[in-house]
C-alpha cells in the first residue's frame, strides 16, 4: 500500500544534473463553473508546469465554494500532506509556494467536489523530451497556427496547450487529443481584445505520464492606436454608407462606420472601438 500511495501522490525523479536557479514566478489555476458530476473540468489548466520555488494561486471564478488540498481522493488519510487552502468563496484566491524536494509532481483535488482533480509538476526535472516538432506561426489575419508531432507512443492521448503573456496571465487554454499518428494542429483566433495588451507570449505543450512540457516563445504585433486611426479615416472616406465592411477580419454593419469616424475625430477611445470589435466577433460566431 505504501509504494502504491507514493506513486499515486507524487511522481519522483532523480535529476542527472544539478538544476540552475530559476526566477520565481506566480501561476494561476482558475476554478471554472461547477457543473455537478459531469466530465466538465473544474481546473484550468488541468496540469500546470512550474519551476521549483514558483507560487501557484487558485482563483475561484465559480459561484460556489471550493477547497483545494494535495493528494488524491482514494487516500483521504493523506490529503493535505503537502498543501491545503482554506475554503475559497466565489471571487477569493489563495497561493502556495512549492519547492522541489523528492517529488516531481503533486496531485490535488477539491475536498468539496472530490471528482475534480488537478496536477502540478516541475518541468525542469522531467527526464523526458518526447516532442519532435512544435511550430507556432501568426498569419496576416492574426490566426495563430500551432502544429507539430510527438513520439508515436502518444497517438490519440490527450494534451493541453497553454498560452501565457509576458506577465504569466493565461490567455488561452486548449484541451485536445493527438491524432493517431501523434501529430497535432490547432488554429487560434487572436483578434479579440485579450490579445491586444502584449506582444510577447509563451506556449506550453503539456502531455504524458510522467508529465512533460515543451515551451515555445512567439510574438504577435500589437495593433497601435495610430494603425487603427488610419484605418478608421480610410473607412470614413468611403461614401458607400449602406455596405457592410471588414475591419481586422471582423464583419461590421455599415452604420458602425460612424463609430470609427467618431474615433478618428477623438470623440471616443480606442478601447471602445476594441470592445465593439469583440462584440461583433462573438456575434458573428454565434
Amino acid at each position: 500500500m505504501t509504494m502504491l500511495f507514493i506513486l499515486l501522490i507524487a511522481i519522483t525523479f532523480v535529476p542527472i544534473l544539478l538544476s540552475p536557479a530559476f526566477a520565481e514566478n506566480t501561476w494561476t489555476v482558475f476554478l471554472s463553473q461547477y457543473d455537478g458530476t459531469s466530465h466538465k473540468e473544474l481546473f484550468s489548466p488541468i496540469e500546470l508546469p512550474i519551476k521549483s520555488g514558483d507560487t501557484v494561486t487558485w482563483e475561484n471564478h465559480d459561484s460556489t465554494n471550493h477547497k483545494i488540498t494535495s493528494g488524491i481522493p482514494k487516500f483521504p488519510e493523506s490529503s493535505g500532506k503537502f498543501f491545503s487552502t482554506s475554503i475559497l468563496k466565489p471571487g477569493q484566491s489563495e497561493s502556495v509556494k512549492l519547492e522541489h524536494t523528492d517529488y516531481g509532481a503533486y496531485y490535488y483535488f477539491c475536498e468539496i467536489h472530490p471528482w475534480f482533480t488537478g496536477k502540478i509538476f516541475f518541468e525542469e526535472f522531467s527526464p523526458y523530451n518526447s516532442t519532435n516538432e512544435l511550430s507556432v506561426e501568426v498569419d496576416k489575419n492574426r490566426k495563430l497556427m500551432i502544429k507539430g508531432n510527438v513520439d508515436s507512443d502518444f497517438g490519440t492521448l490527450p494534451y493541453e496547450i497553454l498560452i501565457y503573456d509576458s506577465k504569466n496571465n493565461l490567455i488561452s487554454h486548449t484541451v485536445k487529443s493527438f491524432n493517431k499518428d501523434a501529430t497535432f494542429e490547432n488554429i487560434i483566433d487572436t483578434s479579440s481584445s485579450v490579445w491586444s495588451h502584449d506582444s510577447n507570449y509563451v506556449l506550453k505543450l503539456v502531455y504524458g505520464v510522467p508529465s512533460e512540457a515543451t515551451s515555445k516563445t512567439f510574438k504577435i504585433p500589437i495593433m497601435t492606436n495610430k494603425d487603427l486611426q488610419l484605418k478608421s479615416k480610410e473607412l470614413c472616406q468611403n461614401k458607400d454608407k449602406k455596405s457592410n465592411f471588414l475591419l481586422e477580419q471582423v464583419t461590421l454593419p455599415y452604420w458602425y462606420k460612424d463609430t470609427l469616424c467618431w474615433f478618428a475625430s477623438d470623440l471616443i477611445s480606442s478601447q471602445e472601438v476594441s470592445d465593439g470589435l469583440v462584440f461583433f466577433t462573438k456575434s458573428n460566431m454565434s
